[in-house]
C-alpha cells in the first residue's frame, strides 16, 4: 500500500519514513519515471504513525515571512571558485568542518555517475561535492549514519535540498539525537529530475556515440570551460570527445525544461525567505544592478544566513571571501518565493518517455521545453542586466495557470 493517502505530489522521496520505522516495515519503491515513494507492509506495521508526522511534507513554508541575511560572496581562492558552481561557499564550509575533525554529508557521483548523497571525511571525498548534480540524489542510506557520527559527538555539515534537510532534521528529532554539532545548508532548488532519465541519457551517450573500448572519467554539470554563466555540461572521455554531442544533446536542457522535475517540486513546501537550515546557498546572477566591488566573471554566491548558528558559522568564515551585503529586493529569486511551474505537457512526456524504445528521440523532443521555458531562457539574462527580472518573476508568478 502507498504510505501517502494524497497524491504523488505530497511525498518529496526524502526516506524520512523508511528511516524512522522501527520495524522495517516501510520500503521505498521505484515508479515508471523513476521516484522512490514509500509502501507499507501492512504485515509489519504496528501502527505507530510516526512515518506521517515526522514526514516534511507536514510543514509548509510557503509564503511564511523571514529576513535572513543575505550576501553576495566569492571565495578569495581562485581555484576553489573555478572549481565551483558559482562563488566557492561550500569549499569554505566544507574546509572548516575538515578543520573541526568532522565530516560532510553531500551530493557526488558515485563510480557509475549514479548522484547519491555519500560521506566524506577527507579533502578528495569532499571535492566530489563540489558543482551542482542536477539529478535527484539518493539520500536513503546517510540517516543512520549522520545519527551516529552526532552521537559520537562529531562535527557534521549536511548539504542538500530543502526538503532532504527538513526530513533528517525532523528523523534526528524523532529520534532524540543531540544536533547542537550539525549544521545545514540548503540550496535555492529548482527542481530535482529523475535519476532514471539522467542514467537513461548516460546510456545514450555510451551506446551510440562512445566508442566501446573508450569510457566517461569525468562529469560536471556546472563546468566554467567555456562561461560561468552558460551553465555548461562537460563530460570527459579517457581517449575520445563528445562535446560536438552534448552541445546538441546536454543533460542541462533536459533538465531546465522541466518535463523530468519529481511532481512535488510543482508544489514545493519550501519556497520561502523561511528557510529548514542554517545556511542557504544559491547562485547569485544580478552582479551588475548590484554594484559590487569584486569580480563577478568566474562566479558568484548568493548566501542566506537563517539561523544564528549558520551566523556564528559564517563569521568564522567571511574574511575568506568577498563579500557584500543585499537586500531582499537584490537578492530576490523566484523560488524563494514559489515552485516551478509544472509545464502542460508534462504527463504527455512521460507517456512518450516511458513507453518508446526511442528515449533519445523523446528527450530530444521535450528538451527545448514549453514556450512560455524558451521565452524566460531567451529574456533572463537581459532582464538581469537591466533590473527587470524581480519585476518580471513576481508578474509570471502570478500569471493564469501559474498553479499547473
Amino acid at each position: 500500500m502507498f504510505l501517502n493517502t494524497k497524491t504523488k505530489k505530497d511525498c518529496c522521496g526524502c526516506s524520512a519514513c523508511s528511516n524512522i520505522c522501527s520495524v522495517s516495515a516501510i520500503t521505498m519503491k521505484e515508479d515508471r519515471c523513476g521516484f522512490f515513494y514509500p509502501h507499507i507492509n501492512n504485515d509489519l506495521c504496528v501502527h505507530c504513525d510516526r512515518c506521517r508526522k515526522v514526514c516534511p511534507m507536514n510543514i509548509d513554508l510557503t509564503n511564511q515571512t523571514a529576513d535572513p541575511e543575505i550576501y553576495a560572496l566569492r571565495n578569495q581562492n581562485s581555484a576553489d571558485v573555478k572549481q565551483s558552481s558559482s562563488g566557492g561557499m561550500f569549499s569554505l564550509l566544507a574546509q572548516w568542518t575538515l578543520s573541526q575533525g568532522g565530516v560532510i554529508y553531500g551530493v557526488a557521483f558515485d563510480d557509475a555517475f549514479r548522484v547519491k548523497h555519500l560521506r566524506g571525511k577527507t579533502v578528495s571525498e569532499v571535492l566530489k561535492f563540489r558543482t551542482s548534480k542536477y539529478v535527484e540524489s539518493d539520500i536513503s542510506e546517510v540517516y543512520l549514519h549522520i545519527k551516529d557520527d552526532l552521537d559520537n559527538g562529531l562535527v557534521v555539515l549536511l548539504t542538500g535540498t530543502p526538503c532532504q534537510i527538513s526530513g533528517i532534521s525532523r528523523y534526528l528529532k524523532f529520534r532524540h539525537v543531540c544536533t547542537d554539532k550539525l549544521y545545514t545548508c540548503d540550496n535555492i532548488c529548482h527542481g530535482v529530475p529523475s535519476h532514471k532519465v539522467w542514467e537513461d541519457y548516460l546510456n545514450i551517450l555510451k551506446t551510440k556515440y562512445i566508442a566501446p573500448d573508450d569510457e566517461i572519467i569525468s562529469v560536471n554539470m556546472r563546468s566554467k570551460k567555456v562561461s560561468w554563466k552558460e551553465k555548461q555540461l562537460d563530460i570527459s572521455l579517457k581517449n575520445g570527445n563528445i562535446d560536438s554531442i552534448i552541445k546538441d544533446f546536454s543533460f542541462n536542457r533536459i533538465f531546465a525544461s522541466l518535463y523530468t522535475a519529481r511532481p512535488s517540486c510543482f508544489h514545493c513546501h519550501y519556497t520561502s525567505y523561511r528557510r529548514p537550515s542554517d545556511i542557504t546557498l544559491g547562485d547569485f546572477w544580478t552582479g551588475e544592478t548590484a554594484e559590487l566591488s569584486f569580480d563577478t566573471e568566474q562566479g558568484v554566491s548568493e548566501v542566506l544566513i537563517n539561523t544564528t548558528k549558520g551566523r556564528e558559522l559564517f563569521n568564522q568564515l567571511k574574511d575568506r571571501a568577498d563579500i557584500c551585503p543585499l537586500s531582499k529586493k537584490q537578492g530576490w529569486q523566484p523560488h524563494l518565493e514559489y515552485s516551478s511551474r509544472q509545464p502542460k505537457k508534462y504527463q504527455a512526456f512521460w507517456s512518450d518517455y516511458t513507453e518508446s524504445s526511442d528515449k533519445e528521440a523523446v528527450l530530444r523532443k521535450y528538451m527545448k521545453g514549453s514556450p512560455m521555458t524558451r521565452v524566460i531562457r531567451l529574456l533572463s539574462p537581459v532582464l538581469r542586466k537591466t533590473g527587470l527580472y524581480n519585476l518580471a518573476g513576481k508578474l509570471y508568478n502570478v500569471l493564469p495557470g501559474k498553479k499547473g
